[in-house]
């Protein structure tokens, strides 16, 4: 029996379809996107038959997918033309010779209506941006020179083609949510990172409405040759100009204050709404790495941020100008506490907000006590029974990763898939699985192992298949910059973990962070799982062609239907692929 299944977050789709075995002639499907009005189209296609040339816009009529899921970044482009955000996918199975495909008899299989919206209920959106400057569509438009300087330039200029294309919605839920106080009320923020000249300006725009919690990022190689050192400085003289509060939160070495959070406020004082998440307010966090932001209009939501915002805000006032005395007694206390808060349809969030233990981070890591936040996030790892899902910049250890690690090792049967920029963390994973400590590095070691199924994005970059212009990896510290984590998304025991906070012990003693944690939210789950997929396997690919070296570099789509579709079933029509098992495991997972 034919069947297929379509997820969606604001960026991207991905289908996934089964006809329960192995179709002795098929040769790859072609895939078409439905529009709204029943349009269909062929996707796009790269790999082509042994013996043939790539042709400009081939599809997936012409050279099929050899895959029974597959991922559409092309739709966004649809909708962002047309204004239509539904589609469907259709599945048809061709056979015949390369040049000669028909459709097979065995029908077609259609999957379900999805939405390119960040949209996942009345009063809560999650947006994800595009933010993978390591595609040929990037090293294209900038004519191959794949270098980070001239990219940054670019996606610096408002309006920028490449700029838009790269935040996708990120510039507009930043900026819309910012516009709120036009109608009254004011902006309470706290921020990492602000550097970008349109966010700023429209912060500026804010007036006296903006009361902003700013920190001081390290200054960028191109600052600090100028004689800075706080990457803010040049933001903080311009808002000290037009803000109605600006305070100076000036962390310390090894602490930083990391948040990225805006409150709404009525002009009856009251909490009405809050974005948060991972995106710094830069060109480079909203194009050049990967990130996320909600925005929640639930006031109990919004409320508890305030309070926060409020609590650094006498923090910084009691520190009087001395670093060393940020992230006093009464902070740490104050953020030790959660507070778990009712959703609509039965979802709940618990909130948390670091520092959240009774001193720093010491020297001594014997025995040292777990933060509360983490071991939240910890027992909610250890309780997976389908999968663990996560995306990170650097979380030190332990983190997650060791957490999912153990989880990995108490259930051979959880999928597991993660991406993270450092690749230390990555071998974190392996040496976790392993049961042995991590050798200690020095300059000249050789690279570190890592599992398939948690990769660093930061891959050598040595081996560049046939016909490709080499790719820009990064243009900044972080590839990846989310911090998710997404458990068993399919079941009523879903959870999402996001914010800022870098999900290890790291960040819960030393820094301002917050993390909130959203239980039995099918939607948010869903949109966050298809993120975290879409970006492990854009890296992955990249990552197993750095492994397998230049010969193997340029996959050919296969001659002979057993050998490719014997990767995803057997002979008796049992899934072997374990990813494909993972999506068509929505439409049986228990709620």
């Amino acid at each position: 029996m034919q069947n297929a299944v379509a997820f969606a977050d604001n960026d991207v789709v991905v289908v996934a379809w089964s006809y329960g075995r192995q179709l002795p002639s098929c040769m790859g499907f072609a895939v078409y996107r439905i529009d709204a009005h029943g349009k269909e189209t062929p996707l796009p296609s790269m790999a082509v038959f042994p013996g043939t040339k790539r042709l400009a816009g081939q599809t997936t009529e012409q050279f099929p997918i050899q895959k029974f899921y597959w991922k559409d970044p092309y739709a966004r482009l649809i909708a962002d033309a047309t204004g239509s955000r539904t589609f469907r996918y259709k599945i048809v199975p061709l056979e015949g010779q390369p040049g000669k495909l028909t459709p097979m008899r065995v029908g077609f299989a259609i999957s379900n209506e999805v939405s390119l919206t960040p949209q996942v209920a009345p009063d809560l959106r999650a947006y994800f941006n595009r933010g993978l400057i390591s595609t040929q569509r990037v090293s294209r438009a900038m004519n191959g020179r794949a270098g980070k300087t001239g990219l940054l330039k670019v996606v610096a200029v408002p309006g920028n083609a490449l700029r838009k294309s790269l935040a996708g919605d990120m510039i507009a839920a930043l900026l819309d949510f910012v516009a709120r106080a036009d109608g009254g009320g004011s902006l309470h923020a706290a921020l990492y990172e602000l550097g970008d000249d349109e966010l700023i300006s429209a912060l500026e725009g804010a007036g006296k409405k903006l009361h902003l919690v700013l920190s001081n990022p390290k200054a960028s190689d191109q600052q600090s040759a100028s004689g800075m050192t706080d990457g803010n400085d040049a933001s903080r003289k311009r808002l000290r100009k037009t803000a109605g509060t600006l305070i100076d939160r000036m962390a310390p070495d090894n602490h930083i204050a990391h948040n990225k959070f805006v409150v709404y406020v009525d002009a009856k004082g009251k909490a009405k709404a809050v974005l948060f998440g991972s995106t710094n307010w830069t060109a480079t966090g909203l194009c050049t790495q990967t990130n996320n932001t909600i925005v929640s209009d639930d006031a109990a939501l919004a409320k508890r941020y305030f309070d926060y915002w409020n609590q650094l805000a006498k923090d910084t006032q009691a520190a009087a100008g001395d670093p060393k005395a940020l992230q006093g007694a009464a902070l740490r206390a104050w953020d030790q506490k959660s507070k778990v808060l009712k959703l609509d349809g039965g979802a709940s969030a618990t909130s948390w907000f670091s520092p959240n233990t009774p001193q720093q981070r010491g020297r001594a890591r014997t025995n040292e006590a777990r933060p509360p936040d983490m071991g939240e996030v910890a027992e909610l790892i250890a309780g997976a029974r389908q999968a663990v899902l996560f995306l990170a910049f650097y979380p030190g250890t332990p983190s997650v990763v060791n957490w999912i690690g153990e989880a990995q090792k108490a259930n051979k049967d959880l999928f597991v898939r993660g991406c993270v920029t450092n690749p230390s963390a990555a071998a974190g994973f392996l040496y976790e699985l392993q049961g042995v400590e991590p050798p200690k590095r020095t300059k000249g070691s050789p690279p570190e192992k890592q599992d398939p199924r948690v990769i660093s994005a930061k891959a050598l970059t040595t081996v560049i298949p046939a016909g490709w212009q080499k790719e820009i990896l990064s243009a900044g510290f972080a590839v990846t910059h989310d911090k998710i984590v997404v458990v068993d998304p399919f079941s009523d025991r879903c959870a999402v973990v996001t914010g800022s906070h870098n999900l290890g012990y790291r960040a819960s003693y030393n820094n301002d962070e917050n993390l909130v944690i959203v239980r039995g939210h099918h939607a948010l789950a869903q949109a966050y799982a298809t993120h975290v997929l879409d970006i492990y396997d854009h890296f992955s690919w990249r990552w197993l062609v750095q492994l397998r070296g230049q010969k193997k570099a340029d996959a050919m789509l296969g001659l002979k239907p057993a050998d490719w579709q014997g990767k995803y079933f057997d002979d008796e029509g049992n899934i072997r692929s374990a990813q494909l098992k993972f999506w068509l495991g929505a439409t049986a997972a228990p709620r």
